[in-house]
């Protein structure tokens, strides 16, 4: 929990219930999450945690059965070809799920959000590796890239860009590219992309379906990175038909969050396999991509995921 005395940003928003504007407060890392779509928390994974990740990791390289494989396919949005096969992966890895609920506890020190555990990803990327210009499906509403360890020709690590000068959501995935990764340094900082360098113990935090995110041509022998993703108990999203795993909020006991589909990213739980879903979250995903295919659907959407624009701040 956010301290009070750490909540030194006061705002209104406008409340549906009662037809008025009301007032809340929240820390400066919060906001500046809503309101920049991104931010970057540094130093805040110890440097143990990362060794005890990474010799977790390293060991199942070693093993036949560690369920890691080579990606063989194009996993964002028109990658070159030569970068194809230029990583090893897996969904919800031992090491990845241990770390992903140690930084849902930590978070609660820095982010005034009630956050649900989706999924984590571990990608160790190779030299020629490339990461398309991309938004995020919504069980990544709420995501952080993170790096545990690399050895780059340069000794700096692979930068990340990013896009947030406005609310991607609505774009189709093509002009999510040409107004980005297409663009180049010169007109990428003229437009406001921002360049990125983790250090390991850094991460950025970042609304995934809303901003475009990429880094271009890995320069080095290996990075090793892990995503993990989360959504708001409180989302809008609760807007979208079937977002409840058991009707409506008011449903539950008093003080209880009831569990939206985006819960373990549709998973009987954190340890299961993503070949064991809810029929119910995938009703949910259709419907979400249904609205994706229409504009009003995105505008809809734009409205739902991360809306954080009627926040209105206070200014003292």
């Amino acid at each position: 929990m956010i301290p009070f005395e750490d909540k030194t940003i006061e705002y209104r928003v406008f409340d549906e219930s009662c037809k008025k504007k009301v007032k809340g407060m929240t820390n400066e890392t919060t906001w500046k999450f809503m309101k920049d779509r991104y931010v970057v928390l540094k130093n805040l994974i110890p440097k143990d945690i990362i060794n005890m990740t990474l010799d977790n990791w390293k060991a199942h390289e070693h093993s036949e059965s560690s369920g890691l494989y080579r990606e063989e396919n194009d996993i964002t949005y028109k990658n070159p070809a030569s970068s194809i096969g230029k990583s090893t992966a897996q969904y919800s890895a031992p090491w990845a799920i241990a770390l992903h609920n140690w930084l849902h506890e930590e978070l609660k020190k820095h982010i005034d959000l009630t956050l649900g555990i989706t999924y984590a990803y571990s990608r160790k990327y190779e030299r020629g590796a490339y990461l398309g210009s991309h938004l995020d499906r919504p069980s990544c509403e709420i995501s952080a890239t993170l790096c545990l360890e690399y050895q780059s020709d340069d000794g700096t690590p692979w930068p990340i860009w990013l896009r947030n000068d406005k609310n991607y959501i609505t774009e189709e995935a093509e002009t999510v590219r040409l107004e980005s990764q297409a663009l180049n340094q010169r007109e990428r900082k003229k437009n406001g992309c921002k360049q990125l360098l983790l250090e390991p113990g850094d991460i950025l935090l970042y609304q995934g379906p809303n901003i475009p995110h990429w880094r271009d041509y890995f320069l080095g022998e290996y990075s090793y990175h892990i995503f993990v993703h989360f959504y708001n108990h409180r989302s809008m999203m609760s807007k979208i038909r079937g977002f409840w795993q058991n009707g409506r909020p008011f449903d539950g006991m008093a003080g209880e969050i009831v569990k939206g589909q985006l819960e373990y990213d549709g998973r009987l739980s954190k340890y299961h396999s993503d070949d064991e879903r809810r029929e119910e979250y995938k009703e949910f995903c259709k419907e979400y991509a249904h609205l994706q295919k229409t504009r009003d659907g995105r505008e809809f959407l734009a409205h739902c995921v991360n809306y954080y624009d009627d926040l209105e701040k206070v200014e003292k």
